[in-house]
């Protein structure tokens, strides 16, 4: 398969001063305004997004290399990890065109403003790492891999959504800039109906004293978040970033910092360094491996970069603070199943305020996942096609959403195009995601070599059992000529899909014969005929267009028609160039306006060629 080519962004980005704990910058949002957007989205459902590095104007510019390495045509990992180890603050690096071999536990950056750069990520011509498989390591890792978290320090009262500062019980000696988390006990025996009522919903899998409750959080505290410290009063730390969702002391909420090791002192977080221009493979070791792996990083990046052919992740963000991973190609996994292998990009263990934007993410089981993530990290403007299960290639995957663990909230995924939305619960769910401006097309590309077919649980946004709050609004479902699809599966089994419909009947939502735009309460595990009514009456849309009923969709409580240009954006990207944005608009009259163009969508089509539109 032909390496993609990633367009960087264009534009000159202003470097960041280390020296300083950055301010909270705009926040998201239209000309930094208010985190309702004036009524669009319920305040209760919305927080202030500006992810990534975006806060502190962009991933830094660094000029200056510290060393250039070439190919030994041999192991070359020795030497590229002694230049990081050595590499003077804020200098690069850099590497030469051509093929470098990684082996054993691959390459680390454990040192704050460093930067790893190839010499382009398209092959022949640019730079790859390559390694060889069944080592259980990333080919790279920023960060400290399986950091440990100190005993908890509790809150001395609640901290709710949209506080910009903490009161503890103590304080051990916190530092300024000191990236530490604060996450609560599960509150799965809680009410669904009495306030305060539940949030946590660990599924049928991850019962009560299992170890599952504790593999992407501390144990049984699967919502929590990443914060900077930005300025201390006695037992009081002042935030650089609100609050996304309540935190309270009858939850035992308390906050941890991180160490090297059980026990230990705390340590610093590795912060602004890079991984840009360069190709990687065969990355392996699942869950805790993977191609690229970021470690309780904060402000640190991922750019340019085509991930292919991994075991674990192609690039996760694990305890990242306001960390970006953009502009790359992710593809390909070797072993496209469930179970920590199959995965694209994703967020785990309080991970927040992180950015992927503007990447493609073609060929793996989930495309992306949100695992105890932390709240006000955004998927923009991305393109995901392709999710399916070796052993089950007929059953349509999920598309995007922050899935397959319990904690993920207040996640917003915009502007992207993907062959569906949806939620999942196995391993718990996740809580108020917001959908603005996407195209959910509810189909997959199918792109060469593979051989997809769309022929069961074919939707374009599915929301499963206890995905509660989840916010839809200016989002198109489907496309102009949407073929139903007939025959045989891969089983020998019959399917005929004869209609498309705009919402599956809740009492009978395993119709076969009916595609449907909207999935709502569905349980992909058990598949009941019945909808979780609190999905149903949870669930907000507002102003999305689908090509089932021709018809824009808008809550008929809320007055308030008009949609902003974004939920965390002041402007256009430089990436879009020339065309049009927002690029999807759900109130226009014409296809042509109602569907524009990604970016990240036209590189794929650049070099593949696929059975769908």
């Amino acid at each position: 398969m032909a390496r993609l080519v990633p367009i960087l962004l264009v534009g000159a980005l202003a470097a960041c001063s280390s020296g300083s704990v950055p301010g909270t910058g705009t926040s998201g949002g239209p000309g930094g305004g208010s985190p309702s957007w004036n009524g669009v989205l319920p305040a209760d459902r919305a927080t202030v997004w500006n992810p990534g590095l975006n806060a502190v104007g962009g991933i830094p510019t660094r000029t200056t290399v510290y060393k250039t390495l070439t190919p030994s045509g041999g192991d070359d990992t020795q030497a590229i990890q002694d230049a990081l180890d050595s590499c003077p603050e804020n200098q690069v690096v850099k590497l030469a065109p051509g093929t470098f071999q990684i082996t054993g536990d691959g390459l680390s950056i454990t040192r704050s403003n460093v930067v790893l750069r190839g010499s382009g990520s398209s092959m022949p011509g640019g730079t790859l790492l390559t390694k060889p498989l069944n080592t259980g390591m990333p080919v790279i890792i920023i960060g400290l891999r399986w950091f440990e978290l100190t005993p908890g320090v509790p809150l001395a009262q609640d901290a709710p959504k949209g506080s910009t500062s903490i009161t503890l019980t103590s304080n051990p000696g916190y530092k300024v800039g000191e990236l530490v988390y604060l996450n609560q006990l599960a509150d799965d025996t809680r009410s669904d109906t009495v306030p305060p009522v539940r949030k946590v919903y660990w599924g049928t899998n991850a019962l009560p004293g299992g170890p599952e409750r504790g593999w992407f959080c501390e144990y049984n505290r699967p919502i929590g978040q990443a914060l900077e410290i930005a300025s201390i009063q006695g037992n009081t730390l002042t935030l650089t970033t609100p609050i996304h969702i309540d935190f309270e002391t009858a939850l035992s909420a308390h906050v941890v910092r991180i160490t090297d090791q059980p026990g230990g002192d705390p340590i610093d977080a590795v912060r602004y360094s890079g991984i840009e221009d360069l190709a990687v493979e065969n990355g392996d070791g699942g869950d805790g491996g993977g191609n690229i792996h970021l470690f309780a990083t904060a402000y640190s990046w991922v750019r340019n970069v085509d991930s292919a052919h991994s075991i674990g992740h192609s690039c996760n963000l694990e305890g990242t603070f306001r960390s970006e991973v953009r502009d790359s190609y992710f593809h390909e996994t070797l072993d496209p199943n469930p179970g920590g292998a199959g995965y694209g990009i994703g967020l785990t263990q309080y991970a927040s305020d992180n950015l992927y934007e503007n990447n493609v993410v073609w060929d793996f089981n989930k495309m992306t996942l949100g695992r105890a993530s932390g709240g006000g990290n955004v998927f923009g403007y991305n393109y995901f096609t392709d999710g399916y299960g070796e052993t089950y290639p007929d059953i349509v995957e999920i598309g995007a959403g922050p899935n397959h663990y319990a904690g993920a909230h207040m996640e917003l995924f915009e502007g992207n195009e993907g062959f569906n939305f949806d939620s999942e619960s196995y391993w718990g769910n996740a809580i108020y995601a917001t959908s603005f401006r996407n195209h959910w097309t509810g189909l997959r590309r199918s792109a060469a070599p593979l051989d997809l077919l769309d022929a069961w649980n074919r939707r374009a946004v599915g929301v499963q059992v206890g995905g509660w709050w989840y916010s839809f609004l200016g989002d198109v479902l489907g496309f102009p000529g949407m073929p139903l699809l007939s025959g045989t599966d891969v089983d020998g089994n019959d399917f005929a899909q004869l209609r498309f419909i705009y919402q599956s009947d809740p009492n009978n939502l395993n119709d076969d014969s009916s595609v449907a735009m909207w999935q709502l309460g569905y349980d992909g595990t058990n598949w009941p005929d019945t909808a979780d009514p609190l999905v149903l009456a949870r669930t907000y849309r507002h102003g999305n267009f689908d090509y089932a009923s021709g018809s824009v969709h808008w809550d008929p409580s809320n007055a308030n028609r008009t949609l902003p240009a974004s939920l965390y954006l002041a402007g256009k990207p430089a990436f879009f160039g020339s065309n049009r944005w927002p690029w999807v608009d759900s109130t226009a009259a014409t296809d042509a306006d109602r569907i524009g163009v990604l970016p990240a969508k036209v590189r794929f089509d650049a070099t593949h060629a696929s059975k769908y539109p």
